[in-house]
């Protein structure tokens, strides 16, 4: 019997948490996958000579919470299999753990102050960075859940997992696919270009993109004729684009940079950019 893995989702029973939780119960229910609640709760380290382990109540109370969730959910959404476990230890590497067996991870973010803007280093772009499997971030509630889905789209070939996760999760919510191909700085400054042999060649450089950008996406659509896409080529800088589409998107989806060491440390500007602006992003990792 081929082993489930199930829709995970993080929670230590704030309002954004909780909203994650309603997102992941939907997720199992589209993919009739259960459902694992997660609290995790990081040893008590940094106290010479205590044991790290968190006291008997202090679990107790993490349970408690999970209780409340999968009660409401299981009224939420009946015939839904939810199970809930406390895990001793810092709540990124506690998901990131559960990635290796599981579908998706959800988990709700903070908002962000322009400080943290810059220097997010939060649970969800840890977990997001290590996952190993896709990782939904619920920072609000999505603008339209009727919405499409919106997804970047680079036309040197990159962004093929997160294009083909978009497509598939639009046929799985019986909605449209929004895919956004940005020209970044080239575009942003032509029209302040002088009639030169410069702009002439980043005039030429622009129609290739676009055209390269129009057969990957007539290639891809190819293989979803059943889901409803259009191409956006927008002027702006990849993250402006995508944040503005976001608004009334039901998910934004981007690539990661995948494993490794650099990956754990840099999403990319643009993965980072989308992770802590839109409202509801999917962060695919390479070779999925």
């Amino acid at each position: 019997m081929a082993d489930v893995y199930p829709v995970v989702a993080g929670t230590d029973g704030s309002v954004r948490a909780g909203a994650a939780v309603t997102q992941a119960a939907a997720e199992a229910q589209r993919r009739d996958l259960p459902l694992r609640l997660v609290y995790g709760f990081a040893p008590l380290y940094g106290y010479a000579g205590l044991d790290p382990t968190p006291p008997p109540d202090i679990l107790e109370s993490c349970q408690d919470v999970l209780d409340a969730e999968q009660e409401r959910i299981e009224k939420a959404f009946p015939g839904l299999a939810v199970t809930t476990e406390v895990a001793v230890a810092d709540p990124s590497v506690a998901l990131v753990s559960e990635s290796n067996k599981a579908t998706i991870v959800y988990l709700g973010a903070r908002g962000l102050g322009a400080v943290r803007r810059l220097l997010l280093g939060s649970v969800s772009s840890k977990v997001a960075a290590h996952s190993k499997c896709p990782v939904v971030v619920v920072r609000g509630n999505p603008g339209d859940a009727r919405g499409p889905v919106v997804v970047g789209m680079a036309p040197e070939g990159g962004s093929q997992e997160a294009v083909q996760y978009a497509f598939e999760e639009a046929r799985r919510r019986g909605t449209s696919v929004r895919v956004i191909q940005s020209q970044q700085h080239a575009a942003a400054n032509f029209d302040t270009l002088p009639e030169t042999a410069m702009r002439s060649m980043v005039g030429t450089r622009m129609q290739q993109v676009a055209e390269r950008g129009q057969e990957s996406f007539e290639k891809v659509t190819e293989d979803y004729p059943d889901v409803d896409a259009t191409l956006d080529l927008s002027m702006l800088h990849a993250v402006d684009a995508l944040l503005e589409a976001s608004n009334d998107a039901c998910l934004t989806v981007v690539g990661s940079h995948g494993a490794g060491a650099m990956a754990a440390q840099l999403l990319g500007s643009v993965t980072h950019g989308v992770l802590t602006g839109a409202p509801v992003v999917a962060v695919i990792p390479k070779d999925i």
